[in-house]
């Protein structure tokens, strides 16, 4: 009897002791799952507060004093608490300042902590930590109550890399010849612009024209992708169909340092790399203003006339050219400029709502000269609201081809950094030429064509993805290192085709720095 009364009591203390260890178990899975519930609550918090405080990456970069700087971060405290308090956490103005003085709830730009890496440091990235604790049941046991859950949001509103390609015809059909053309026995050459280090300056042809696979570059029959007559010098050519040399006025495609092997035929299809940019809202930017004084409006039937008179006067160093100025704004209906007529533009955004832009005999488009330079603009085309009923409000085209000159550079970060006045052109700096692509593609649509006899020097991206643009370098223009014959287009074209002509040099720089930056957004971590 006293046997069994022993191995009774050795059960007793088993039982307690399981008992102990799946209390202990059980307070664990509660731990647990209470942690995954709070960190569950501070991810859908942080996320979005990561994302809305990222809007002020910009404002704050761009802030020309600390007041401006100090504006931008108070935003991004103030998105934080919100998306905070909307998931319950320090609810009310008191505890959410409070929160943010204790360290509760952090929001570091650029990022920083053990919770950071590997955007440590960087610029262009913002992030919200939220501390937050909930009751410990096993924890009672090791003298702390309360487990504290920490949880990160990383989000960016950056500029990166620029497309790192100079040419882009995005037809994806076979029609109407070749959707890249270099014609007129001229020679064009991309190559990197001075200090430019990072690979770019590439063509891309989305048209199927030609069977070729054989990725050279030869005479050939029938129609292709890209066609030169004369000479086309870039660093790298890819195309969904062929490349044929059209005539014998050129050696065709050389590759860099005159070698083989920069040419890739049956290469899949280039997406629009800007089909997401987003379009300026006609509300934001002031009315255009005539030199005469009229001040365009949504009901204007016609656009900015502009020719020699008192409203232009003339130019003090060539009495037989009068200067027209213009400031940016809406021009409902475009403008046209007369022959003899010198066309200035001040820095900033200039959005054609309908019209576009024509020229005629030996007048010239030219960004005024300043403190800092040359004006550094952006020229948006799009209809207007009028369109169709008023046809002058139908998008036109963009047509420089008189016997003077095109200078122009588009808006870049120093220039809005420089120049409040344009601050709100700034998300669409390294445009300088934009047909919206709204309407159906027609090839006699609204194009861009630019040159002629004139000389071009230019800088920015040229986008009209559903419209063709022709630059014409001319016979006898300053290249960009100021050498004769020769024009300087800095320019990156991403168009439906595009075609170069003239007998002249047409130098083309691949500078980043010049063209339209992608831009990097969202949660990266």
């Amino acid at each position: 009897m006293l046997r069994r009364h022993d191995e009774h009591g050795q059960i007793l203390v088993m039982v307690a002791a399981g008992m102990v260890l799946l209390v202990a178990i059980a307070a664990i899975v509660v731990d647990l799952g209470m942690s995954w519930m709070l960190r569950r609550q501070e991810q859908n918090a942080a996320d979005p507060a990561a994302i809305a405080a990222a809007r002020f990456i910009k404002p704050y970069e761009e802030a020309l004093d600390q007041v401006g700087r100090d504006a931008a971060l108070l935003g991004m405290d103030q998105e934080a608490c919100f998306y905070a308090q909307e998931n319950y956490f320090f609810l009310g103005d008191a505890n959410c300042a409070a929160a943010l003085a204790s360290g509760d709830l952090e929001v570091n730009y650029p990022p920083s902590g053990p919770m950071s890496a590997p955007y440590s440091g960087r610029p262009g990235f913002v992030q919200v930590v939220i501390h937050a604790t909930h009751p410990s049941f096993f924890g009672q046991f090791l003298g702390q109550p309360f487990a504290q859950v920490d949880t990160t949001a990383i989000a960016a509103h950056t500029t990166g890399n620029s497309n790192s390609s100079s040419l882009v015809a995005l037809q994806a059909e076979c029609q109407g010849g070749s959707a890249g053309n270099i014609v007129g026995g001229g020679h064009v050459r991309i190559f990197p612009a001075a200090g430019v280090t990072q690979p770019g300056g590439y063509i891309h042809v989305n048209s199927p024209c030609g069977s070729s696979t054989d990725d050279i570059c030869d005479n050939g029959v029938g129609q292709a992708a890209l066609s030169i007559s004369g000479t086309l010098e870039a660093p790298y050519a890819y195309m969904d169909g062929s490349c044929t040399i059209n005539g014998a006025s050129g050696p065709g495609l050389v590759c860099p340092g005159g070698g083989a092997g920069c040419l890739d035929e049956d290469h899949p299809p280039l997406f629009d790399p800007l089909a997401n940019m987003p379009e300026p809202d006609m509300d934001d930017f002031p009315a255009g203003v005539c030199p005469d004084g009229t001040v365009s409006t949504p009901s204007a039937t016609s656009g900015c006339d502009l020719r020699r008179g008192p409203d232009c006067p003339p130019d003090p160093l060539d009495a037989a050219i009068d200067i027209c100025t213009l400031d940016p704004g809406v021009y409902y209906g475009g403008f046209s400029v007369g022959s003899r007529v010198r066309l200035q533009l001040n820095p900033g955004m200039y959005i054609l709502a309908g019209g576009g832009i024509s020229l005629s005999g030996s007048s010239s488009i030219e960004s005024v000269a300043g403190a800092i330079g040359v004006a550094r603009i952006t020229i948006f085309s799009t209809d207007g609201p009028g369109c169709p009923a008023i046809a002058k409000q139908c998008q036109g085209a963009i047509t420089i081809t008189a016997q003077q000159s095109f200078l122009a550079k588009a808006t870049n970060t120093a220039s809005c950094q420089a120049l409040a006045a344009i601050m709100w052109t700034c998300p669409w700096r390294g445009i300088l030429l934009w047909q919206d692509g709204t309407e159906v593609y027609d090839p006699g649509g609204s194009p861009i064509t630019l040159g002629g006899g004139s000389n071009v020097i230019i800088s920015g991206t040229i986008y009209a993805p559903l419209d063709d643009v022709s630059i014409n370098g001319g016979q006898d223009t300053t290249g960009c290192d100021g050498s004769a014959t020769a024009s300087c287009l800095a320019v990156q074209i991403i168009s439906y085709t595009w075609k170069i002509d003239g007998n002249a040099l047409v130098e083309m720089p691949y500078d980043p720095a010049e063209l339209y930056q992608l831009e990097q957004r969202g949660l990266v971590h």
